[in-house]
């Protein structure tokens, strides 16, 4: 009997997945509207559909609870994964709605039981009607909770595990959990049976959510196109599903940064940087800004190859990521040339800076085994910094002070570090200092 009950219940979650998959499947043709469907029936049932079985002794287990709830959030797992946020949302308000209008529907009809007028009998009482009508609230309630809080949870747990599977089935026993404590309180608060009925339901619960897990792992990997991204860093994975939000924001990341150098890109700067001025003029701080340039670049592409000149580049890079904070803004400019925004930082902190990367690429290049066939590599600097050299409003006055030293410095031979300080000697006009500015 055991057994038999048992294998009745794989039964029943192998039907809710085939048909879950099934209709998703065949969006392309039908739409998402007969899934949705389907998954309303399912959540109106598993809220009021009171079959019991009896496992073993003290194990009850609700299939309309533990196997069809499961599935609608296995489904609303599957629509977010594949399709996009705002399907998902749209799926969100469709269950929900669709609950409270059929708890309304089932409350007027308990209506009839208690007027006059009642022919042939019933079989189901008025006082049962109004009961299941207020599991069903309750349900209804707790779905809406449920169905955000599995995105909100897959995406956390997104961050701290790289395997697909492990991520699904986290996700559903996090939520089914809180459903199970949340919704087995209402129901049999104050039962003897309480504590035992909690883990009855705990327990059938997440066997369903390890079994639609596996189901989403495999549909996905055997039968619907999946996206594969390849070094990625900490999201990398020999096979991963990627959400809509997390597409977006590789695609994003991609646009923003410098393939070749994986600091940011002029794009980023231009974005960031006006928003940074004048984060620095509102809170009366300090900012600097350093234009970098390889020296003698082009001599080592021409004799070198461009091959040797990409790992200048990639050199560069290196060393000024090494060197900033998380707080600073490293991007790679043009060519050889490297922009730094450092907020909260004044003239003589990025001077500091400067000197710093010189002499840890110094050393490296230096230390290199084999040897770099361009030898040792140098760099020269122009700095401008707000308030010293004045109160620019915006971020080209301080990035054209920056190139104008940048230059001086070139033609003073390069490997140099150029600012305020140095441009007398140099035969530099002072910087002009524009009044402050609100901001």
């Amino acid at each position: 009997m055991v057994i038999s009950q048992f294998a009745l219940l794989v039964l029943e979650a192998a039907l809710m997945a085939t048909l879950v998959l099934s209709l998703f499947r065949a969006r392309t043709v039908l739409g998402l509207s007969p899934l949705y469907i389907v998954m309303g029936g399912f959540q109106y049932l598993e809220a009021t559909l009171s079959v019991q079985v009896a496992l073993w002794p003290g194990v009850v287990i609700y299939p309309g609870s533990s196997v069809m709830f499961t599935a609608n959030l296995f489904a609303v797992l599957l629509v977010y994964l594949k399709e996009d946020a705002l399907e998902a949302r749209k799926l969100v308000y469709g269950l929900v709605l669709a609950n409270a209008g059929l708890t309304l529907v089932s409350l007027l009809v308990s209506a009839h039981f208690v007027l006059p007028g009642v022919a042939g009998g019933a079989t189901v009482g008025g006082e049962e009607f109004v009961q299941n009508a207020q599991i069903a609230m309750v349900g209804a309630a707790l779905l809406f909770v449920d169905v955000l809080g599995i995105i909100l949870v897959y995406e956390y747990v997104s961050r701290h595990t790289r395997f697909f599977l492990l991520r699904v089935f986290l996700a559903l026993a996090v939520i089914v959990a809180f459903d199970n404590l949340l919704f087995g309180s209402f129901v049999r608060w104050g039962q003897a049976d309480f504590g035992a009925a909690l883990l009855s339901g705990l327990v059938s619960k997440l066997g369903a959510a390890l079994f639609y897990s596996v189901s989403l792992w495999g549909y996905l990997r055997f039968i619907e196109p999946r996206d594969v991204t390849v070094s990625e860093g900490d999201v990398a994975d020999v096979f991963q599903m990627l959400t809509y939000r997390q597409k977006y924001e590789q695609a994003r990341n991609r646009m923003i940064h410098d393939q070749l150098t994986g600091l940011h890109n002029r794009l980023h700067l231009e974005d960031v940087a006006p928003r940074a001025l004048a984060h620095a003029h509102r809170y009366a701080e300090p900012i600097s800004l350093m234009i970098v340039d390889g020296d003698g670049f082009k001599a080592i592409n021409d004799r070198f190859s461009h091959f040797e000149g990409d790992r200048v580049i990639q050199l560069i890079g290196a060393t000024l990521n090494a060197e900033v904070r998380a707080a600073d803004i490293a991007c790679r400019y043009g060519g050889d040339e490297f922009v730094v925004l450092l907020p909260r930082t004044d003239l003589a902190a990025a001077r500091a800076l400067a000197e710093r990367i010189q002499a840890r690429l110094r050393h490296h290049c230096a230390s290199a085994s084999p040897a770099y066939p361009w030898g040792t590599l140098t760099l020269t600097f122009g700095i401008a910094a707000n308030p010293t050299d004045g109160h620019f409003t915006v971020v080209e006055e301080l990035m054209r002070l920056a190139d104008t030293r940048l230059y001086a410095g070139k033609r003073a031979g390069g490997n140099c570090v150029i600012s305020a300080d140095d441009a007398p000697d140099l035969g530099l006009a002072p910087a002009s200092s524009p009044a402050p500015a609100s901001i």
